[in-house]
């Protein structure tokens, strides 16, 4: 009997944590991490912010921030920007790493701009103008490319 209610205990324990963990919740820019409102300072300066939403995770929180132009920027809990996508502009070049904009320059698609990267810790992909996804390593060797 004492190992059912402590199975039971830990079963609805982990169904809180879980739920718990799933709810957005809103926010501002003022509310967010240094390194991201930094970030947001530096690099979309002149856009009007429509919402900043709040993700609690089991540790720590990440954090989505859209602007009225459909720019959207996310951030891991320590304010570190995981994706910027920009809908009918180009990301701002200086977060594009000098090794995808010399792959780009040299490829067969020069005239295509960024409007969406993503970085995790194992790799780096952009999404270009003319709807090309270039997936890069860490070492920022090209493992993918999809159109």
């Amino acid at each position: 009997m004492k190992k059912i209610l402590v199975a039971a205990a830990l079963l609805f324990a982990g169904m809180t944590t879980t739920f718990a963990a799933d709810r957005e919740r809103p926010t501002t820019v003022g509310k967010l991490p240094a390194a991201a409102q930094q970030f947001l300072d530096t690099h979309f300066k002149g856009l009007t912010v429509a919402y900043a939403v709040e993700d609690p995770k089991i540790i720590g929180s990440e954090y989505e921030v859209v602007y009225t132009d459909r720019t959207q920027v996310d951030f891991e809990n320590n304010g570190e920007w995981s994706s910027v996508e920009r809908r009918y502009e180009a990301v701002p070049a200086a977060i594009v790493p000098e090794q995808i904009r010399n792959y780009l320059v040299g490829s067969s698609y020069p005239n295509a701009y960024i409007t969406k990267i993503d970085r995790d810790k194992y790799a780096w992909e952009v999404e270009l103008s003319n709807g090309l996804e270039i997936k890069f390593d860490r070492q920022f060797r090209v493992v993918e490319i999809d159109d």
